[in-house]
């Protein structure tokens, strides 16, 4: 395994393991399959589950890592890696150890990578342990995110998205996101009960970073056990930004700690 760092086609370091260990467990239920971009700017992945319903959009910019290196001359490395496969090892980690992210110039075939090298070290107890994911074909179509603007953008402490959405997924499958003047109203109905929780922005925890005109009513649908998988999220950051404008996607993001941002975009289902 990996003996000259200086070798590889690619060496990334961190020491914020436990965002990266949240953001793999919340990826794996999203995407089973992936490309991972590796550029000069940074670490990116741009993909829909396969139900085309959720979008994942994470950016990691190279400069918020202890080293982000990329052989001279290579501007851009795509892989394909099995999430839930990337997440079995990732898990291992501790919290206490260094993970070095590595391509090796051996597992380089000039173009795509046969083997993804993940390096665990922890200097307390004199250990390092290596590991080498086996990578599949990556897709040759590459996902392009629009650059959309919403009416209204919203900042809610985390841990209070997440209390929401279990609440109301006892009740129902189903979401309504309501944006009116100064209210966040989130309503649903099941079988046995309906439910309605109002967020309003002087509650001191909730804020408009963009409010729409007062007279117009943002409103969408969503699927609770979708948003589930968002909140896997919520330990990475103290507070979400939410997105929201009528017809179009809910789009969530979090802060991956001081890493970067995932945003993860929700389609609004069908009109009953």
């Amino acid at each position: 395994m990996q003996e000259n760092e200086n070798s590889n086609v690619l060496t990334i370091k961190t020491v914020q393991i436990a965002p990266f260990r949240t953001l793999m467990t919340a990826l794996k239920d999203i995407l089973l399959e992936t490309n991972i971009i590796f550029s000069e700017d940074g670490i990116r992945i741009v993909n829909m589950d396969k139900s085309h319903t959720i979008l994942a959009h994470l950016h990691l910019p190279a400069n918020n890592f202890e080293m982000y290196e990329m052989k001279q001359g290579i501007k851009k490395i795509v892989i394909g890696v099995n999430m839930f496969h990337l997440f079995k090892l990732i898990n291992s980690i501790d919290n206490d150890d260094t993970l070095t992210i590595y391509i090796e110039e051996n597992d380089w075939n000039g173009a795509v990578p046969n083997f993804l090298g993940l390096k665990f070290e922890n200097g307390d107890i004199k250990q390092c342990k290596t590991q080498k994911l086996r990578l599949i074909e990556p897709d040759p179509d590459e996902l392009e995110v629009p650059d959309v603007a919403f009416s209204s953008v919203i900042n809610l402490p985390s841990t209070d998205f997440q209390k929401i959405i279990r609440d109301l997924s006892s009740i129902s499958d189903k979401l309504e996101i309501k944006s009116v003047g100064n209210e966040l109203i989130f309503h649903c109905n099941g079988p046995f009960a309906s439910a309605e929780i109002r967020r309003a922005e002087s509650d001191g925890n909730m804020d408009f970073v963009q409010k729409q005109d007062s007279s117009k009513i943002i409103q969408g649908e969503f699927s609770l056990k979708n948003l589930g998988y968002f909140i896997k999220c919520t330990n990475l950051c103290n507070s979400i930004e939410m997105f929201l404008e009528n017809n179009l996607p809910l789009v969530v993001k979090y802060n991956v700690a001081s890493l970067g941002e995932i945003r993860l975009c929700l389609a609004p289902l069908p009109s009953s």
